[in-house]
């Protein structure tokens, strides 16, 4: 005779153990996918350049950009802006900012970073290298047109007027005054902020 006899054999032990392996399974699964996908959308994301800028402002002298340490930049990719800083006064950090024509500004051969329409000899800006911008370009027509503007609108009262003449870099009471330049990508990324004292 059996030694199951008269007993009764189930298999409910067996669906519990079953039903815990195979959440299991797709727990690890699940975070497989998940991981893969998180690490795809790491590496697809380009790494911003980074570098350290100083500059030096002039008004009898020109501006000098110098590249201090960081990774190379390619300057058909760089943006370079000036904005007045609180110095100025209050909020005038967006109004005033003002990108920078890439004609203005030359390397240490004297070739401009823009010959017009992007093109240029100077492929790069390395740690090291410093760019200028020559006295005659300082002026607030040229460097800053849009602070300019306010001064020759035909509508501004002579306060006005004289209100965007104190913002111009190149007026003889701003020296001692800060701005900031930044330089950025195409996309808008900022890889360095200084500011920059105007000196005469």
């Amino acid at each position: 005779m059996s030694r199951f006899a008269g007993k009764r054999i189930t298999d409910s032990a067996v669906s519990p153990v079953v039903g815990v392996m195979l959440m299991l399974v797709v727990t690890i699964i699940i975070a497989a996918v998940v991981s893969t996908f998180a690490g795809s959308a790491v590496n697809s994301q380009q790494k911003l350049p980074q570098a350290t800028i100083q500059g030096k402002f002039s008004i009898g002298s020109g501006m000098e950009i110098t590249h201090m340490g960081g990774d190379a930049l390619a300057t058909s990719d760089l943006v370079f802006t000036v904005r007045n800083s609180p110095v100025f006064g209050q909020n005038l950090e967006q109004i005033t900012a003002q990108e920078i024509d890439k004609s203005l500004i030359q390397d240490g051969r004297g070739r401009p970073l823009d010959y017009g329409g992007g093109s240029t000899n100077v492929t790069s800006f390395v740690s090291g290298d410093t760019l200028y911008i020559k006295p005659g370009n300082l002026g607030c027509s040229v460097l800053q047109p849009r602070i300019w503007a306010g001064t020759q609108h035909v509508n501004a009262g002579p306060l006005e007027k004289e209100y965007f003449k104190e913002l111009c870099f190149d007026n003889p009471q701003s020296a001692g005054r800060t701005f900031y330049l930044d330089i950025s990508d195409k996309k808008g990324n900022l890889i360095s902020r200084c500011e920059v004292t105007i000196t005469p």
